[in-house]
C-alpha cells in the first residue's frame, strides 16, 4: 500500500499578550481539498514553512505548522526528512507567521536553530510522524501571530476543522490564500474498516474475503479524519498544519497535525485523512515547548 505524502515542492522567482497561558483564540477579521476561505488571521499560529532545496532559485518544499509558544513550531516529520531518510539542513528551513497569502504575502521569514524528529518516524506507513522546530529567536504576540491551545483529552472529536495552503485538488496549484475544511473524526476500527476497503478494491479483491486477508491497521499515532459528504481534507501542501477543534469556549485545540493518506486527495471514495495525534506526544511536547499552554 503506497501512502501519500502532503508536502509540495515549488519553484517561486505589535500588541503584546500577558505572559498568563493564554491561547487558541481567533485573530482579526477578513492540503485543502474543497474547501473555503479562511478571513484575514483568524489562525494565528498557522506557520507557513518553506524547506529550500536551491535557495538561489526559490525551489523549496512547502508544508504547514502550528505555533505552540513564543520559539517552538509542531509539524510532521516528513517535512524535515528527505526522501532517503536524511534531516533537512536548519540553514534551508525558513518559517513564516502572521501570513494571510503563501507567496504574495510580506511576512520575513524566520530561520530555525534547532529541530527534534521522532526517530521512529516510518515513512512507508507515516507512523510517529511528528516533530518540533525551535525558532532561532522567540516571536512577540500579537493579533496576527499567537500560540493554539494544546488539548489534555481528546474528548470531543466529532467536529474538526483543518486550514492550510496546499493545493485544492488532486491535479491543482496550491492556494496563495488560507483555506479550511471542516472534517469528521474517525475511531481507529472505522479508519481501519475504510483502508481494508481501499486495498481490497485496489487489488481487486472481492470484500466477501476480508476476513481472510489482513490489512496492517493505522499506526496508534494516527487518528482519522474526512468531511463524509464532500470528501473534503487535507491536500498536498497542507503537510505539518493544524488539525482543529474549536471548543465552547471558543478557543482551539491541536488535536493532530496533517500527515498523509492512502490516495491522493479527492481520487478516491475510500480513503481518510491521517493525522498526528498530539496526545501522543504530550511529554515530549511539554519538555521542549514547556511554555505552551494545555487545557481541557
Amino acid at each position: 500500500m503506497r501512502v501519500f505524502l502532503l508536502a509540495c515542492v515549488f519553484l517561486v522567482a505589535a500588541v503584546n499578550f500577558s505572559l498568563a497561558c493564554e491561547c487558541g483564540m481567533e485573530g482579526s477579521a477578513g492540503r485543502i481539498y474543497k474547501g473555503s476561505k479562511v478571513r484575514a488571521h483568524k489562525y494565528p499560529w498557522l506557520a507557513h514553512i518553506r524547506s529550500y532545496m536551491n535557495r538561489d532559485i526559490g525551489l523549496f518544499a512547502q508544508c504547514g505548522g502550528s505555533l505552540i509558544d513564543e520559539q517552538h513550531i509542531a509539524t510532521a516529520a516528513h517535512c524535515v526528512v528527505d526522501d532517503d531518510g536524511s534531516t533537512v539542513d536548519l540553514s534551508s528551513i525558513d518559517v513564516f507567521l502572521g501570513s494571510v497569502q503563501a507567496f504574495t504575502g510580506e511576512t520575513v521569514a524566520i530561520s530555525v536553530s534547532e529541530m527534534w524528529i521522532d526517530s521512529n518516524y516510518n515513512r512507508n506507513n507515516l507512523a510517529n510522524d511528528f516533530a518540533i522546530l525551535t525558532l532561532s529567536k522567540p516571536v512577540k504576540f500579537t493579533q496576527q501571530i499567537s500560540p493554539i491551545c494544546l488539548p489534555k483529552s481528546e474528548s470531543g472529536l466529532s467536529n474538526l476543522t483543518v486550514a492550510g495552503w496546499g493545493t485544492t485538488g488532486p491535479h491543482s496549484r496550491s492556494s496563495d490564500t488560507l483555506l479550511e475544511v471542516d472534517v469528521s473524526y474517525l475511531t481507529h476500527d472505522q479508519c481501519n474498516d475504510i483502508m481494508t476497503d481501499y486495498v481490497f478494491k485496489k487489488s481487486g479483491i472481492p470484500l466477501s474475503m476480508k476476513g481472510m486477508f489482513p490489512v496492517p491497521g493505522v499506526a496508534d499515532s494516527h487518528m482519522c479524519a474526512i468531511n463524509k459528504q464532500t470528501l473534503g481534507d487535507a491536500c498536498t501542501g497542507d503537510s505539518g498544519g493544524p488539525l482543529m477543534k474549536k471548543a465552547d469556549n471558543g478557543l482551539h485545540y491541536l488535536m493532530g497535525v496533517v500527515s498523509g493518506s492512502w490516495s491522493k486527495c479527492g481520487e478516491s471514495t475510500d480513503t481518510a485523512g491521517l493525522y498526528t495525534r498530539t496526545l501522543y506526544y504530550q511529554e515530549t511536547i511539554k519538555s521542549f515547548a514547556p511554555n505552551a499552554c494545555w487545557k481541557d
